[in-house]
């Protein structure tokens, strides 16, 4: 395999990392919405609407989710641009940020939601989970 082809591989997988991990807190229903503005697209309007629909947000909890995931999307969209062609190791080194930022984000959705809210908020996440192991089982390797 050429040094490009690998250079290639590995930017379509951090683009699929970041992809997935800007999603995690999206619903599965939704995310074919979002496919056609790229990975790094931020929350459109739609895309918060349904998701309150889900959720059965409140207009703050809606205002409060869109900034959420906005801000998310941005720090995402940095920490790529950040080790954008500087090789492999590099672009391992950010997993466990893109994983600690997911991690906050989702905390600060639930942060926003009732307790009654947070059970479906679960459910969508573990919705995603398994569509992201899904896929991951799909990638052909080497």
């Amino acid at each position: 395999m050429t040094l490009y082809v690998e250079v290639e591989r590995m930017h379509r997988a951090i683009l699929v990392m970041v992809g997935m991990l800007t999603l995690a807190a999206w619903p599965t229903d939704l995310v074919a919405q979002q496919r056609g503005a790229g990975p790094m697209a931020a929350p459109t309007d739609s895309l918060i609407d349904a998701y309150s629909s889900r959720l059965n947000l409140t207009d703050e909890q809606s205002m409060n989710l869109k900034e959420i995931l906005e801000a998310q999307s941005k720090k995402a969209q940095e920490m790529f641009e950040a080790v954008s062609g500087q090789g492999r190791e590099a672009m391992m080194e950010m997993r466990p940020k893109m994983e600690q930022l997911g991690k906050e984000t989702s905390e600060q959705v639930e942060a926003l939601l009732t307790e009654d809210q947070i059970p479906e908020y679960r459910k969508i996440q573990a919705e995603n989970q398994e569509r992201r192991r899904s896929m991951r089982q799909r990638q052909p390797s080497g």
